[in-house]
């Protein structure tokens, strides 16, 4: 059967002879004897635009980029778990952006949502197609390489029509280089001399705190050092998927939680044993991991996916010790909130205890987490250490743990909670929590 297009669009150019068309299912930005069905092998249903959570899940990434006071100010869009690279054939870095401006086709006709700024690099073929004229969005900002006077000139005449680039110049070209005073973004390495212009800065390459320091105040950093991206030399498949799952559950939809796991079967049974278990409590059996999330409720389901991140699909005895620990934390938490504050404010306690085990479980640091994650500022301040009432309510726990009379009583007096009431709500958790052990036998 004949593979139905997921966009049309008038690819004709004036500006070049050779003309990028589509073909098959999605984006072709160049002239192919082979349908490239992108959107068609990626099983993607194309009779409405995919939304951004099922694209997200499905092939393409969201790299964010922080200010200097390490706020998240705008997003860089990537397939999914690839690494660009200048040497790659010229083949598979067409094929790339075939699949990367077929993805943004579908967030445009989707109205973009979000509201921070979304950069996308494209070739030189594309900046004289038509293509960027037609997916064009008040949020997006076109990252290119500017080796020439003929990309400085097409760049320029698609600026005055309207869009927004964010170049990288050829410090070797006088007249290119000549035009740092033109643009609002300028792509820049954090070894670059930063320019003396006001446009701002997007960096990149940033290892250390003392590179940073030499940017101004406006310009704007990608990278691991912010980012957090950082793994493990000895990271694995499994790690990074028990990070992106444990993302996905404290703040994707309930859709994108199901479409991960069905992205991920191996992760299923572990799942199931854990929804099945007391600390799932469904009423049923399910069938599938999606019927149990579905069974499970947004609340639930996001906590079993937790649990899940924090031990993965094999759970070793410290990973088992770690995931325990964090329920009974989260549910003591949640409790002991409940006593004086909001529902709003268990839930976010429940988080809190859920997560403070996850630097240990993940193996990873704290700074990578909060910044992967995207943790709230009173989730960070707990999990810091920092003297705040989150913080304090998470000593409690750690009392509790150790038995600690006097530290016990002490935070009893200063949260007025009766001393009791706090160790029979401990050990409810305790007893709640260890029925996990066996789901993850």
């Amino acid at each position: 059967m004949k593979p139905t297009p997921i966009c049309k669009l008038d690819m004709t150019s004036d500006d070049d002879p050779i003309l990028p068309r589509i073909v098959g299912g999605g984006i072709n930005t160049r002239e192919s004897e082979q349908p490239v069905v992108v959107t068609q092998m990626l099983g993607i249903d194309n009779s409405e635009p995919v939304r951004e959570e099922a694209l997200r899940a499905r092939f393409l990434s969201f790299d964010p980029l922080f200010d200097s006071a390490s706020n998240l100010v705008a997003h860089q869009l990537v397939l999914r778990g690839r690494t660009p690279s200048a040497d790659a054939p010229p083949e598979l870095q067409q094929m790339d952006e075939d699949m990367l401006l077929t993805g943004l086709y579908s967030l445009t006709q989707s109205k973009l949502t979000g509201t921070l700024p979304l950069l996308v690099q494209i070739s030189s073929g594309v900046l004289f197609s038509n293509i960027p004229q037609q997916l064009n969005h008040r949020q997006l900002v076109w990252r290119i390489n500017i080796d020439n006077e003929q990309h400085l000139a097409r760049a320029l005449a698609l600026q005055d029509a309207g869009l927004t680039f964010c170049p990288a110049l050829n410090r070797d070209n006088a007249t290119v280089k000549g035009s740092e005073s033109a643009w609002r973004y300028l792509a820049c390495n954090a070894n670059d001399t930063p320019p003396s212009v006001s446009a701002r800065p997007i960096v990149e390459g940033v290892r250390h705190a003392h590179t940073q320091a030499d940017w101004p105040e406006h310009a704007w950093f990608k990278g691991s050092f912010f980012s957090g991206d950082t793994q493990p030399a000895d990271s694995t498949r499994e790690l990074a998927l028990q990070l992106d799952l444990l993302g996905i559950a404290l703040r994707g939809s309930l859709d994108t939680l199901i479409q991960f796991l069905q992205l991920n079967p191996e992760m299923a049974p572990r799942l199931l044993a854990i929804a099945h278990s007391q600390v799932g409590a469904m009423s049923r059996p399910a069938e599938s991991a999606a019927h149990a999330l579905i069974m499970l409720g947004p609340q639930r389901a996001s906590r079993v996916a937790a649990l899940l991140a924090l031990t993965g699909t094999h759970p070793t005895e410290a990973s088992r010790h770690y995931a325990i620990t964090a329920l009974t934390r989260a549910l003591f938490l949640g409790k002991i909130t409940r006593l004086s504050a909001s529902a709003e404010n268990a839930a976010e306690a429940f988080e809190i205890g859920l997560l403070s085990t996850a630097t240990h479980a993940l193996a990873l640091p704290l700074e990578s987490l909060i910044r992967k994650l995207g943790l709230s500022a009173s989730c960070t301040r707990a999990l810091s250490a920092h003297d705040s009432a989150e913080g304090a309510m998470l000593q409690l726990a750690h009392a509790c743990e150790n038995n600690d009379v006097d530290t016990l009583a002490a935070y009893a007096q200063q949260l007025d909670i009766p001393l009791h009431q706090i160790s029979v709500a401990y050990l409810d958790a305790l007893i709640a929590a260890s029925a996990l052990d066996a789901a993850l036998q």
